[in-house]
């Protein structure tokens, strides 16, 4: 059985992967900070705590996030997962 802290340090690093791809995809799309709290109807300075993971991120604004970004938050199954988010061991 895997303990409570694995599946926490995978949430971690998972936090980490997805924040960087986010950044990376802003850098994609020429989208500041500043951009994408205004799209979002966000002040700034809660989307950078956001970011940096100081204040937990709703569900709510990851979708919204998603949408400003043209991505699609698919849930993949385990069994057919074949990025680096297979590594973490969720389950």
């Amino acid at each position: 059985m895997i303990g409570k802290n694995h599946y926490k340090k995978s949430s971690e690093v998972g936090q980490d992967l997805i924040l960087n791809y986010l950044k990376n995809r802003m850098k994609q799309k020429k989208i500041t900070q500043n951009k994408l709290a205004d799209i979002l109807g966000v002040g700034v300075t809660t989307l950078y705590r956001y970011f940096k993971k100081e204040t937990p991120m709703p569900l709510a604004v990851y979708l919204e996030i998603c949408g400003a970004l043209e991505l699609r938050p698919y849930l993949i199954p385990s069994e057919n997962d074949n990025t680096e988010m297979r590594r973490m061991f969720f389950n």
